[in-house]
């Protein structure tokens, strides 16, 4: 039985096992080193998952999502052909599939895996994460913060010494900042900082409005087929111009071809408003640590957007330290993630590493201004405080004879406590009090798995009340997880055998999409003979027929 280490990510997801003394990339059932994070219905109501899905984006867009990871934790649910799906529900598909290809992987069944999370995830989005392991049948005790995962990962590349770092963790769907302090095997999160609704699909956006605006076209009038074609096309510039000094967009679009050539310089320049927004979480990340750009020993860039040269040239130009890239920023994280479960698994390499954390968030009650008579924030747990941690606050009463506290908690930095993410509340009796007589005390405790224990004690006859606060009530009620849980039994899932045929169907379909209409006329007899001989289920005619249709689809995407 074995535990494994799974980067949940935003547009792809990995999985990693430590064995061997090393973090040791488990490849899916197509051989490749990442899934991406795309659920699709095929017209036989069987769910499809990662590459093949990821074809259908273009095709079947009304039968096909991506991005999920996003609205984790909100109550917003996703249709697809008809049926509704939770982005927790959506997620856990992603995570059962990690999971069938990790076991043929290891030949042995995975039984707990440890999940990476963006640091700045609340409280909803990292139950949201529990909750789709658990309805994919993946234990999962611990999730672990991406930027402490990207830290264990450069360590173990570099030797697990003392340091300062700054990890910038930049993917498809979010940002993390973090300052991590390695001292005598102990791994230290100072400060986080980051912006979850940034990442490489504003990269694509970007690219994508503005070649709609090069060539006269409004992107809002765009049919939902042309969007995709559009999106796909920019992001396959801007992953172009990674390795390249200029790429090129073409595109068939209202029976015409418009096109667009980019070099980095543009992308500076299109792209400018997301670069401003990156610089914001750098400079927080190094105040609230209380540490300047001087103490930090290096800058680790992670997630797949800190592969753009233009994105590493920002980051040393606003911090004037050039960044590190000996480690693959597409595998770090859940390499780390694989680390960590190999210290879950008390491996004899990693027994003596601790790995700390800290509260992303400020935790706190509202309580009545007296000059203003509004409800403020009190804060009993500061952002950034080392988990696990425990704090205590004295209250008193606002009215004479009060007998009732009544305390809302709430999680986020807003002095107004509506602004700020509700997480529950704690009713207390206690005898009658005079106004701004002490009354109770309130202590919040929160752990490394994300538990908050509320514990209110009134002081005039001590009586204890106490409160166990997993999520907020914005999450899946008992009944609610059990009725997900039956949902995922009903679903007829994509056996991983046929990935490669599948692909191929897809591939074709979402070319066929963009094709002129002679290039049309080829794919489909092509494609045709190609699913005739899988109805033949005649062997050496399916690999003929693949073959053919392969290099056809390679001449004209090409």
């Amino acid at each position: 039985m074995a535990i494994i280490g799974i980067d949940l990510g935003t547009t792809n997801s990995l999985a990693v096992c430590y064995r061997n003394e090393k973090a040791e990339i488990i490849k899916n059932s197509l051989g490749d080193n990442y899934l991406p994070s795309v659920v699709s219905i095929d017209d036989n109501g069987e769910i499809l998952v990662g590459r093949v899905a990821k074809e259908r984006l273009i095709s079947h867009p009304s039968a096909t999502a991506a991005e999920f990871k996003r609205i984790m934790g909100l109550r917003q649910t996703v249709t697809l052909s008809g049926r509704s799906f939770s982005p927790e529900e959506l997620s856990s598909l992603v995570l059962r599939r990690i999971k069938e290809d990790a076991e043929a992987y290891l030949g042995e069944p995975v039984t707990e895996a440890v999940i990476s999370v963006p640091a700045y995830f609340d409280d909803n989005c990292r139950t949201a994460t529990k909750l789709a392991a658990k309805l994919s049948g993946i234990y999962v005790e611990r999730l672990v913060n991406e930027p402490s995962a990207a830290a264990l990962a450069y360590q173990a590349r570099h030797g697990f010494g003392d340091g300062t770092y700054m990890i910038v963790d930049f993917g498809g769907g979010t940002l993390d900042i973090s300052i991590v302090d390695s001292f005598d095997s102990v791994m230290e999160i100072l400060a986080v900082a980051g912006d979850n609704h940034l990442g490489g699909k504003d990269f694509n956006e970007a690219i994508a409005y503005y070649f709609c605006k090069e060539n006269g076209i409004d992107m809002n009038t765009l049919s939902p087929d042309d969007k995709a074609i559009v999106y796909r096309l920019a992001e396959e510039c801007k992953i172009s111009l990674t390795t390249q000094p200029m790429a090129m967009m073409i595109a068939n679009i209202g029976g015409k071809q418009l096109s667009l050539t980019l070099d980095n310089n543009k992308l500076i320049e299109v792209c400018s408003a997301v670069f401003e927004r990156v610089a914001s979480p750098v400079r927080k990340a190094l105040h609230d640590s209380r540490l300047s750009i001087d103490d930090i020993d290096d800058i680790i860039l992670v997630g797949g957007s800190c592969k753009m040269p233009t994105v590493r040239a920002f980051i040393e130009k606003i911090t004037g330290k050039r960044p590190c890239t000996d480690i693959d920023p597409d595998t770090a994280i859940a390499q780390g993630a694989g680390i960590f479960a190999g210290i879950k698994d008390r491996n004899d390499k990693l027994k003596d590493i601790i790995l700390t954390d800290i509260c992303p968030f400020s935790l706190g009650t509202d309580v009545l201004d007296i000059q203003s008579r509004e409800s403020v924030m009190d804060f009993i747990i500061d952002r950034n405080s080392p988990l696990p941690t425990s704090r205590e606050h004295i209250y008193s009463a606002v009215n004479d004879g009060q007998t009732v506290s009544k305390f809302k908690f709430y999680q986020g930095e807003s002095r107004v406590p509506s602004r700020n993410l509700y997480i529950g509340e704690l009713c207390v009796k206690h005898p009658p009090a005079r106004k701004h007589q002490p009354t109770c005390t309130a202590r919040m405790t929160y752990d490394i798995n994300g538990i908050l224990v509320v514990d209110v004690t009134t002081l005039a006859d001590n009586k204890h009340y106490s409160h166990v606060m997993l999520s907020s009530s914005n999450n899946m009620s008992d009944e609610e997880i059990n009725a997900a849980l039956k949902k995922m039994e009903t679903l007829k899932i994509s056996p991983a055998d046929k990935e490669e045929n599948r692909l191929l169907i897809a591939r074709a379909e979402r070319i066929y999409e963009e094709a002129l209409p002679e290039e049309r006329y080829m794919i489909d007899n092509a494609l045709g003979s190609f699913k005739a001989a899988l109805n033949m289920q005649n062997n050496r005619r399916i690999h003929e027929a693949a073959e053919d249709l392969t290099a056809l689809l390679y001449n004209l995407e090409y």
